[in-house]
C-alpha cells in the first residue's frame, strides 16, 4: 500500500474532532460571534488526561505541535478535544501557532469537503436506498481510497474514468454547487469514512441481480 495513504489512520479519528469543530462553528455562527474554535498548539509532546490530575489515568498521549480545541481551564489544567478525546493536559504546555493551526485547518476542511463530495455520491447512486445501502456505497468508496490499486483520495477515486457514472452529471454537480444533499446521505458518508464497512472490503457494486455477491437494497457488492 502507497505511503501517501498514511493519512488515514489519523483521520478517521481526526473526523470526530471535525464534526465537533463544525458543530462548534455551525452554534458559534447563529448566535453572531466567532466562528473559530479556540485552538490551542501543544508545544512539546505530554500527556492528557482523564482528570485534573498528572497521577490520574492517561486519556491519550499529545505529540508536540498536535493542534486540540480548548474547552476551558481548571487550576493548574486546561480541558481541550483532541481528535475527539477529551482531557486534561498541563497548561504550562499550551502554546499558539498560527501557522500550524492554519494548515491543520486546511486539513481539515479538505477532507470535509471530500466528505461532503462522497455524499453527493452516495445520493445520486443510493439516495433512495435505506440508510444501510447508503453506507454501504461509502464503504465502497473508502475500500478504494484504501487499496493499493486505486487512487489515494475521494476525489480521484470518484472522478476516475469510467467508474462512477454521475461524477460527470449535472446532478452530481448541483447537489455540490447548492448543498442540498439529503441529511442521510451525509451520515452515511461520514459513517463510511469513520470507518464503517458493511460490505466486507468490497470494491464495486451494481443493481441487483446482475451479478452475485452481497444484496443490500437495490444492489449488490462484490
Amino acid at each position: 500500500m502507497r505511503n501517501s495513504k498514511k493519512w488515514l489512520a489519523g483521520l478517521l479519528s481526526m473526523i470526530l474532532c471535525l464534526t465537533l469543530a463544525v458543530s462548534f462553528k455551525q452554534d458559534v455562527r447563529a448566535e453572531g460571534e466567532d466562528e473559530r474554535p479556540d485552538y490551542i498548539v501543544c508545544k512539546q509532546a505530554t500527556k492528557l488526561y482523564v482528570d485534573a490530575d498528572w497521577t490520574g489515568e492517561i486519556a491519550a498521549s499529545m505529540p508536540e505541535g498536535s493542534v486540540a480545541i480548548r474547552i476551558g481551564v481548571v487550576g493548574a489544567y486546561t480541558l481541550v478535544n483532541y481528535n475527539g478525546i477529551e482531557g486534561y493536559m498541563d497548561s504550562s504546555y499550551v502554546d499558539y501557532s498560527e501557522e500550524i493551526i492554519a494548515a491543520y485547518e486546511a486539513e481539515l476542511l479538505a477532507k470535509s469537503e471530500e466528505v461532503r463530495m462522497m455524499a453527493a455520491m452516495i445520493q445520486c447512486e443510493a439516495g433512495n436506498q435505506p440508510m444501510e445501502g447508503q453506507i454501504a456505497v461509502g464503504a465502497v468508496i473508502m475500500n478504494r481510497v484504501k487499496a493499493a490499486n486505486y487512487p489515494n483520495t475521494i476525489a480521484e477515486v470518484l472522478y476516475q474514468p469510467h467508474q462512477f457514472g454521475p461524477a460527470d452529471s449535472q446532478m452530481f454537480a448541483n447537489l455540490l454547487a447548492n448543498d442540498t444533499i439529503k441529511d442521510s446521505c451525509r451520515e452515511a458518508a461520514k459513517q463510511a469514512f469513520m470507518g464503517t464497512d458493511n460490505v466486507g472490503g468490497a470494491l464495486h457494486f451494481r443493481r441487483a441481480g446482475s451479478k452475485e455477491g452481497l444484496v443490500i437494497g437495490d444492489h449488490v457488492f462484490y
